[in-house]
């Protein structure tokens, strides 16, 4: 999203993480601007049961964790490294100037966080009414039209079936069943290495 030389000129650092470090915790203020340089990022709530529920996954180019950034509130969910990754680090105030002057970035995130937003909205009038089948459809349809808008190809979904049980708070076995359901009614297909397939 923001050129690394860009993000250079103002000060930007880089912090390398392993598979399963924490970048922070849930209630921790949000003092810097995160992206991902490569690799991938998951923002993940616990609860006292230790039940995780992903709010979302992130990779190479994507930012993460700006709601509380720009409110200067605490962060509502943990940041946590999936794989080995190094994101980019920007205090602030940095960061506000940054955007300052360059609007066309300023533009590009204001789209990415409108698009964050309707995500969420969605996934609550899922979580909160749907059921099993539906929300996974929701949630892949939202991947599909981010990663791949080209209708007109088939889609390889990059989530595990955990992956998508974490997201849509369902049990994983509720998960593969539904993928076979949805198999079946030739809505997707599973390829060779075990990854869902959604049919053009």
């Amino acid at each position: 999203m923001v050129p690394e030389s860009i993000l250079r000129m103002y000060h930007a650092s880089t912090i390398d993480l392993n598979k399963g470090d924490i970048l922070f915790h849930q209630g921790d203020s949000a003092l810097f601007f995160y992206i991902v340089q490569h690799g991938r990022v998951k923002m993940s709530n616990y609860s006292d049961e230790g039940k995780e529920f992903v709010q979302g996954y992130f990779t190479d180019g994507q930012s993460f964790g700006e709601p509380p950034f720009f409110s200067k509130g605490p962060y509502p969910a943990s940041a946590v490294a999936v794989e080995p990754s190094t994101v980019w680090k920007i205090s602030r105030e940095n960061f506000l100037a940054l955007l300052k002057d360059n609007f066309d970035i300023h533009c590009e995130l204001t789209a990415t966080l409108s698009s964050r937003l309707i995500y969420k909205a969605t996934m609550l009038s899922e979580l909160a009414i749907e059921e099993a089948e539906h929300r996974l459809i929701t949630l892949i349809h939202y991947f599909k039209h981010q990663n791949n808008p080209d209708s007109t190809k088939d889609y390889i979904l990059p989530l595990t079936r955990q992956q998508l049980a974490d997201m849509t708070g369902l049990r994983v076995e509720t998960v593969i069943r539904c993928i076979k359901s949805l198999e079946h009614k030739k809505i997707l297909s599973i390829n060779d290495d075990s990854k869902i397939v959604w049919k053009k």
